[in-house]
C-alpha cells in the first residue's frame, strides 16, 4: 500500500493505493463517520493484478476541500482524481454510506468513466427519515457544532456503535483514527456540509416524502448493491427500493448478522462478493451466488 497526497481540481486528496496490474481500476469511498481506512482488509484483497484507489472524500479525512458540497459538485472532484490518476480509463466503483452516493452521481453523471457500480449501504432517491433522523438534523444551522463541540469523540463512537452490529469489534487504532476526524472542527464543518446540500430549502419539499434531490438516470455494465442485513438506519427496505431505481440488472446481496458498517464488520464476505462481481469474467448480474456463500442474492 501506498499514501500519499494528489492534488486534482483544486483538492488536496490523502490517497491510499493496492497494487498494479491492467485489470479494470478499482475507486473505493468511505462513509461517514470513516476514512479510507474503513477498505484496510478490502482494498488489498481486490489488488490482485489491477491497481485500487481509497481517497478520503473531499474534505474530510486527510483531504482538504473548501465545497460547494452538493454531489455534482463532489463528483467533480472525484472524476478530476481519476483523470489525473487514470487517465481514459474506465474504473469500477464501490462506495459506501456517503461514498455510495457519490459513486450513484460519478455513474450518472460521469458514465464514460465507470464500468461498474457497487452501493453498500447507501440511500438514492429514497431516505427513510424516521430512522435517518440524523440526516435533517446535520442540515440544521448552529445545532450540530455544538453537538460535536460538547460531545467530542463521544459522539463519533455513538454514531459507530449505534449502527454497528456484528460481534467483532472495530480495530481500536482505526476508531481512534475516526474520532480524531470527526473532532476536529474543520473536518466536521466538512461533514455537515455534505448534509447541508441535501437538505437544502431547494431539497426539502423533496424529503417531506423521504426523496432525495433528483439524478439521471445511472446506467453501467453491471450494478449491484450489498447491503448489511442489520442496519438500523437504513433498512433491508432501503436497499430493496435502491435496486429498484437501478432496475432490473441490478442485484442485491445482503449480508446477515452485518450492520450499517459492512464493510468494516464483514470484511471477509465482502472481499468475496467483491471478487466476483468485478472479475473480468464475472456472471451475469441475475446469477445465483455459490451455495457456500452466507449471502442471500436477491435480483430486484
Amino acid at each position: 500500500m501506498s499514501v500519499r497526497n494528489v492534488t486534482a481540481a483544486g483538492t488536496s486528496f490523502l490517497l491510499r493505493t493496492y497494487g498494479e496490474g491492467d485489470g479494470t481500476p478499482v475507486l473505493l469511498l468511505h462513509g461517514v463517520p470513516e476514512t479510507s481506512s474503513c477498505w484496510q482488509v478490502v482494498g488489498p484483497a481486490l489488488a490482485d493484478g489491477r491497481r485500487v484507489l481509497a481517497p478520503d472524500l473531499p474534505g474530510l479525512g486527510g483531504s482538504t476541500y473548501s465545497g460547494p458540497w452538493d454531489v455534482p459538485s463532489l463528483v467533480a472532484q472525484l472524476a478530476a482524481l481519476l483523470e489525473a490518476e487514470l487517465p481514459g480509463q474506465r474504473v469500477d466503483v464501490v462506495g459506501h454510506d456517503w461514498g455510495g452516493v457519490l459513486a450513484l452521481g460519478l455513474t450518472a453523471l460521469r458514465p464514460e468513466l465507470v464500468r461498474r457500480l457497487c452501493v453498500a449501504n447507501a440511500p438514492f432517491r429514497e431516505i427513510p427519515l424516521p430512522r435517518a433522523a440524523h440526516v435533517p438534523f446535520f442540515g440544521l444551522p448552529f445545532l450540530p457544532e455544538l453537538l460535536f463541540r460538547l460531545g467530542g469523540r463521544r459522539v463519533v463512537d455513538l454514531m459507530l456503535d449505534l449502527a454497528w452490529k456484528s460481534p467483532t469489534p472495530l480495530d481500536p487504532e482505526v476508531r481512534a483514527e475516526y474520532e480524531a476526524a470527526y473532532t476536529d472542527r474543520t473536518k466536521v464543518s466538512a461533514m455537515l456540509g455534505y448534509y447541508r446540500a441535501a437538505a437544502r430549502p431547494a431539497a426539502l419539499a423533496a424529503l417531506g416524502r423521504g426523496r432525495t434531490a433528483p439524478l439521471p438516470a445511472v446506467r453501467a455494465e453491471k450494478l449491484m448493491v450489498l447491503w448489511g442485513a442489520l442496519d438500523p438506519v437504513l433498512p433491508i427496505s432501503s436497499g430493496e427500493a435502491v435496486v429498484r431505481e437501478l432496475g432490473s440488472t441490478c442485484t442485491m446481496v445482503i449480508v446477515p448478522g452485518a450492520g450499517h458498517f459492512v464493510i468494516e464488520e464483514a470484511p471477509e464476505t465482502v472481499v468475496e462478493v467483491l471478487r466476483d462481481f468485478l472479475a473480468e469474467d464475472a456472471p451475469a448480474p441475475a446469477a445465483a451466488p455459490p451455495k457456500k456463500r452466507p449471502l442471500r442474492n436477491k435480483p430486484s
